[in-house]
C-alpha cells in the first residue's frame, strides 16, 4: 500500500508539470530534428504535446492496470497523416514521451525501487499509444490514397468523355491537367496493352510515380508526360518485355484520348504471342490489313493468285517475300534462307507473276508489307 501511495503521489506530481513535460518534450524533438522539415506548426506541436502527454500520465495513476486511451491517438494520427508528415518521423516523436516521462520521475525524490517496479509500465502506455496512433496513421493514409484514386478516375472520365470524339471541351483542360499534376501543353506517352499484359502494366505503373492509369475492355491505357524533369522517362521499366502499343510525343493533354483510342485499337491487331512494346511504325501494316480486312475481305482477293500454286510452293513464296520486304537484299534472303541467289530471284518473279506485284517496285512493296501481315 505504501508502494501504491508512493507512486500516487509521484504520477500527480508529473501531472501539475505537463506543461513543463511538453517543453521538454519539443527541446528533445528539436534536438533529433526529426520534424524539421515536417508541416507543423509549433503552437501544433505544443498542444499536441501537452494533450497526450497529459493522457499517457493520467494512464499510469490507473490502479486497475488497464490503458484506455480515448480518441487521442486516432484523432493525432488522422490529423498527422492528413498534414503529410512522415511515418517514421511520427512514430520516433511520438516514443519521445518515454524518456521524457522517465526522466521527469526520476528527477523526484522518492524511492528508488518504486521507479523500477513501474518501469514497465510507462513503456506498456507509452507503447500502446504509439501503436495506435501508427495504426490511425495508416488507416487513414489508405482513406486518402483511396479518396485520390477516386478523383483521379472523376478526372480521367472527364478527360476522356468530356467532349466530342472523347477530347474535353477547352476551357476544362487547364483545370484537369491541374488535378491530374501535369503540364496541359506537356507532350505524353500514351500505351495500351490488353489482357495480362494489362494485369503487368497495371501493376508497373502502381509503382511509378507520374504514370495514370484507365481500365478500358479487356486492358488498360496509361499516359504519362514525355519529359519530366529531373527524372528518366519511365516507358523501358513499365513496357518491357510486354506485349503493348505506345506512341510518344501526344502535343497535349486534350490530344491524349483520340491517342489512347487508336493505341488501343492497335493493341488489339497484336498478335498473341507478343512480348514486346510496339509502336506505330511496327503496327501500321497490321492497321492496315484490318482495313483491307473490313472492304468484303480485300486483301484475301489481292492474294488470291497464290492459291494456284502448290501448298508447299505457297509457304516458301510468303517466306521469301517477306524475307526480302524486312531487307531488300537479295544476298541477305540467300543467306537468311540457306539457298543460292538465282533461287531467291525465281521466287521473287514467281511471286509476283501470281500476285502480281513486283517486290522491288516501292508501291507494289508497301502493299505486300500490308498484305502479308496477316
Amino acid at each position: 500500500m505504501d508502494t501504491e501511495d508512493a507512486w500516487g503521489r509521484m504520477v500527480a506530481r508529473l501531472r501539475r508539470r505537463v506543461p513543463e513535460l511538453a517543453t521538454a518534450f519539443l527541446a528533445r524533438l528539436d534536438r533529433d530534428g526529426h520534424y524539421d522539415d515536417q508541416p507543423v506548426t509549433p503552437a501544433d506541436l505544443r498542444d499536441t504535446a501537452e494533450e497526450s502527454l497529459a493522457l499517457l500520465v493520467d494512464q499510469l495513476a490507473r490502479t486497475d492496470g488497464r490503458i484506455e486511451l480515448g480518441d487521442l491517438p486516432d484523432r493525432l494520427g488522422r490529423h498527422r497523416a492528413r498534414q503529410g508528415v512522415d511515418l517514421d518521423d511520427l512514430v520516433r516523436a511520438v516514443r519521445l514521451d518515454f524518456p521524457v516521462l522517465w526522466s521527469a520521475l526520476l528527477d523526484q525524490d522518492g524511492d528508488a525501487a518504486v521507479l523500477v517496479r513501474r518501469a514497465d509500465r510507462v513503456w506498456a502506455v507509452v507503447d500502446a499509444y504509439a501503436r495506435e496512433v501508427h495504426f490511425a496513421f495508416l488507416d487513414e493514409q489508405a482513406v486518402l490514397a483511396e479518396q485520390q484514386r477516386d478523383e483521379q478516375r472523376q478526372l480521367l472520365d472527364l478527360l476522356f468523355r468530356g467532349g466530342p470524339g472523347g477530347t474535353p471541351a477547352e476551357h476544362r483542360t487547364a483545370r484537369l491537367a491541374a488535378g491530374l499534376g501535369v503540364g496541359e501543353d506537356a507532350a505524353f506517352t500514351v500505351c495500351a496493352a490488353l489482357a495480362d499484359h494489362a494485369a503487368t502494366l497495371r501493376g508497373r505503373a502502381a509503382r511509378t510515380a507520374g504514370v495514370h492509369l484507365r481500365d478500358v475492355e479487356f486492358g488498360v491505357v496509361a499516359f504519362w508526360p514525355a519529359d519530366v524533369p529531373g527524372a528518366a522517362p519511365p516507358e523501358h521499366r513499365l513496357t518491357a518485355d510486354i506485349g503493348c502499343v505506345v506512341v510518344g510525343g501526344v502535343a497535349g493533354l486534350a490530344a491524349v484520348p483520340d491517342a489512347a483510342s487508336a493505341v488501343l485499337r492497335m493493341a488489339h491487331l497484336l498478335p498473341p504471342d507478343a512480348a514486346a512494346p510496339h509502336g506505330p511504325r511496327e503496327v501500321w501494316p497490321l492497321v492496315a490489313r484490318r482495313a483491307l480486312d473490313d472492304h468484303g475481305g480485300l486483301a484475301d482477293t489481292l492474294l488470291a493468285g497464290l492459291d494456284a500454286a502448290r501448298p508447299d510452293e505457297i509457304g516458301l513464296l510468303r517466306e521469301t517475300a517477306l524475307a526480302y520486304l524486312d531487307s531488300g537484299s537479295v544476298a541477305t534472303v540467300a543467306g537468311r534462307l540457306y539457298c543460292h541467289r538465282n533461287t531467291v530471284l525465281n521466287r521473287l518473279r514467281r511471286f509476283a507473276a501470281l500476285t502480281g506485284l513486283d517486290l522491288t517496285r516501292p508501291r507494289d512493296a508497301a502493299l505486300a508489307v500490308v498484305l502479308l501481315s496477316g
